[in-house]
């Protein structure tokens, strides 16, 4: 009975290629199931580790000497600065949807890195930065500096909207052997070009972001200076509260010339709806018409907001002097 039991636990660890407790264990191997990969795939970082947020970006409105928003999904990864993801956003330019808007970097730029230090956020970013646009030669040496001065705001404005950063210092890499500092010289603005002062910190200029409050009082001060090609720029393409679509421009500018001119505002207030599609304004203005000036105050304006940019209605232009 003893030799039976012997002989059947011998066959078992056969069968099992178990191996005497405290032995080390050979080579082992495996017979592939046919159709299959042998080959095991890499670990991965788990995908609900991403998070998707919801950011502004600005970019330049049109040829308009102003930044305006663009409202975005991101998705960022735990591994990579938040604060990076948001400029490579920013470089990619504006989404299809966001037809008005430009980009503002020379082709190939880069964001090589970010580092936050206390509440300023150092960007570095590849030398394409200091290309040039390729149409520098046939604009004005103001537009050549404007859109420099634009293009260095948007990531400013984009990274003090989003994060819990004040200043921004911008650095551009060195190739070679350079040695000097890597922080953006002032010569990149185009005001001097032959300066080797470095830019400093910089902080966020609402003068160049449209807001509710500029837009207003843009839109006052363009029909005040009868500039109605500009004007027309920030009339709303569709009403939101009838559907009307805006007229075309011939008819805008005959509209506006028959209207009195506008030779005096005020504007106060500027209440935003809790959903942020509209704004309202108080204006109190003075006209002129064959001499006769006329003081109209309490005159509600309300601006409506189309995609990033606000605008504002034919309708509610000049709904207050009642002519249309």
């Amino acid at each position: 009975m003893k030799k039976r039991v012997l002989i059947l636990l011998f066959c078992a660890l056969l069968l099992t290629g178990c191996s005497p407790m405290g032995l080390p264990m050979g080579g082992t191997s495996a017979t592939n199931v046919p159709g299959t990969n042998p080959i095991l795939p890499q670990a991965q970082a788990p995908a609900a580790l991403d998070s998707r947020e919801t950011a502004t970006l600005y970019f330049r409105y049109l040829s308009e000497p102003f930044l305006a928003q663009e409202t975005r999904s991101i998705t960022h990864s735990p591994s990579k600065p938040y604060e990076l993801s948001l400029l490579t956003e920013l470089l990619s330019g504006p989404g299809s949807h966001s037809a008005d808007l430009t980009a503002l970097f020379p082709a190939g730029t880069q964001v090589l890195s970010t580092v936050t230090q206390g509440r300023t956020l150092f960007v570095t970013l590849s030398r394409e930065i200091l290309s040039g646009y390729p149409d520098d030669a046939s604009v004005t040496p103001q537009e050549q500096q404007l859109r420099r001065q634009l293009c260095m705001q948007s990531i400013v404005a984009t990274i003090t909207e989003n994060c819990d950063i004040d200043q921004v210092q911008i650095l551009v890499e060195q190739t070679g052997n350079a040695t000097g500092s890597l922080r953006l010289q002032e010569s990149y603005f185009m005001a001097d070009p032959q300066s080797t002062a470095l830019v400093g910190t910089m902080s966020r200029d609402e003068s160049l972001l449209l807001s509710p409050g500029s837009t207003m009082e843009l839109i006052c001060h363009l029909w005040r200076s009868r500039d109605w090609q500009r004007l027309y720029q920030y009339i709303a393409l569709r009403d939101p509260s009838t559907g009307v679509e805006r007229v075309n421009y011939r008819d805008f500018v005959t509209a506006m010339e028959n209207l009195p001119m506008l030779s005096a505002y005020e504007i106060s207030g500027g209440s935003v709806t809790q959903d942020g599609t509209l704004a309202t304004y108080s204006l109190t203005a003075t006209t002129l018409k064959a001499s006769r000036e006329t003081t109209h105050q309490g005159c509600i304006l309300r601006l409506c907001r189309e995609g990033g940019v606000w605008r504002i209605t034919l309708n509610q232009l000049t709904g207050w002097l009642e002519v249309l």
